[in-house]
């Protein structure tokens, strides 16, 4: 029996990734929020990142936020600064091929991932970190921590992506994700219309709003989509080989585990339903206690009451 060949690394420019847009071009650009950033070298480029508590005490209380698709770590820094007021450590990052972090020249499969995450940890000398997925992020970190228990001390979903079945795709849908459309050009941009919406509307008055604090994704996303080389490739790249779809398997074994969790819903998300979110976390086993449903509230939960997400997620520090 002989051995099947293994397909070659891309390589372009002598490089296995796309290099980031620069960070404080980004920075300058969306100031008002954000502490200063900072970037580390990967096996797979740079990895952008954000301390909000750089003075923490050791003894405190380490938490790791990871963003959705598309809006990279600002998205989540209302949040970030919600939770500081309870002295803890929070760091949260650009995931691949999102705001200043390098799109490696692989399919952004979990494994690629949580090679991020491990390396963001290292760097940070974290052995544990309390973990909150926002979105994709959630997806993201149920897989983490199926396979890499030992790291998350208490792991809180947001709006989790990873329950969708393939089985329920429209045609379109599965063009999308299983057939080479980018070919003629639609693919990709079918994709990504779906992340961003068609409508991608900037408001007036936006940088007002953020130096309040108040961030909105479209004049971020506009500016990924204009000065990441990479951005796009690692959208589409995310949402057909990450863990959009059928992760029930890593959601079970969540459930199933010794790790303090909770599930946090928005009654209003347009893209993950409550009644269908609730129904398929029961069938895999999550107990009613770890789910709460923030009423009022739609998908940009994270940005529009970071607040009371930031009490509900201390509720489950306190169980630690």
């Amino acid at each position: 029996m002989s051995l099947q060949t293994l397909l070659h690394p891309v390589i372009i420019d002598g490089l296995s990734y796309i290099p980031p847009a620069s960070a404080k071009v980004f920075e300058e650009e969306f100031a008002g929020i954000l502490p200063p950033g900072r970037s580390i070298s990967s096996s797979w480029g740079t990895t952008h990142y954000y301390d909000f508590s750089p003075n923490a005490p050791a003894s405190a209380r380490r938490v790791l936020l990871i963003h959705g698709i598309g809006t990279p770590a600002i998205g989540l820094a209302p949040l970030a600064l919600a939770l500081t007021k309870s002295g803890v450590h929070v760091v949260t990052y650009d995931l691949w091929g999102h705001g200043n972090s390098s799109t490696p020249l692989q399919a952004h499969s979990p494994a690629l991932m949580h090679s991020q995450i491990f390396e963001l940890l290292s760097h940070l000398k974290w052995s544990t970190a309390h973990f909150l997925g926002y979105s994709m992020g959630s997806s993201i970190l149920a897989t983490f921590l199926a396979i890499h228990g030992h790291v998350v001390e208490s792991a809180v979903f947001v709006c989790g992506a990873g329950l969708w079945k393939m089985e329920d795709r429209g045609w379109k849908t599965g063009l999308w994700t299983e057939t080479e459309w980018e070919a003629v050009g639609f693919g990709a941009d079918a994709i990504m219309d779906m992340i961003e919406g068609t409508n991608r509307v900037i408001k007036e008055g936006w940088k007002e709003r953020l130096a309040k604090g108040e961030v909105e994704s479209e004049p971020v996303q506009k500016w990924e989509r204009e000065n990441h080389a990479g951005h796009a490739a690692s959208l589409v790249s995310l949402f057909r080989y990450g863990s959009v779809w059928n992760q029930h398997d890593a959601y079970r074994s969540v459930a199933q585990g010794e790790t303090k969790t909770m599930f946090i819903l928005a009654e209003k998300d347009s893209f993950f339903e409550v009644n269908y979110m609730r129904k398929e976390l029961d069938k895999l086993g999550w107990k009613e206690e770890n789910i709460k449903v923030m009423y009022g509230a739609e998908h940009g939960v994270s940005r529009s009451h970071p607040l009371e997400l930031a009490e509900l997620v201390r509720e489950v520090w306190n169980r630690v």
